[in-house]
């Protein structure tokens, strides 16, 4: 068998699909209960089947013959760095720095990555994303989360 023509399509839709049955497995300990009367594992179980054929379909959509060649680009090490660190960085920080503080410095970090990035844009984004991320989470589903830093109170 030869190798897929589109392998950014492939690569993705491989992805996908151990992303989707990997949230699948892990909701049907929930139990998923029938139609008539969900469990709290259905619908995240039947979100992850999709996904998973998603990409299953991707995947073998990657071998068409109708498709031009595309091949799979060397990893771009340092911008991922810059979203996963601050994914990180907002994991450690939420507890204790509060939900706008965290999510700034989530997005300020973040934007790093972008080929385009400017300390403007990125302040301007880090502003509008915790101002909402605040309005959704603490007011509208009144998640229990703290807003400031625990010191501020």
């Amino acid at each position: 068998m030869s190798a897929p023509r589109q392998q950014v399509d492939f690569s993705v839709g491989l992805l996908y699909s151990l992303l989707g049955l990997g949230f699948a497995w892990g909701a049907y300990g929930y139990g998923l209960g029938t139609p008539a009367r969900m469990g709290a594992g259905f619908f995240p179980f039947w979100l992850g089947i999709g996904l998973g054929g998603l990409g299953a379909g991707a995947m073998f959509r990657a071998w068409s013959r109708q498709l031009p060649r595309q091949r799979l680009e060397r990893w771009a090490w340092k911008p991922l760095g810059w979203v996963l660190g601050g994914l990180a960085l907002f994991a450690v920080l939420l507890p204790w720095a509060g939900l706008l503080i965290a999510t700034a410095l989530l997005v300020s970090v973040s934007s790093r990555a972008s080929a385009q990035f400017t300390w403007r844009a990125s302040l301007v984004s880090a502003g509008v994303v915790s101002v909402f991320c605040a309005l959704v989470f603490v007011v509208g589903l009144g998640l229990p989360m703290p807003l400031w830093p625990l010191f501020l109170g």
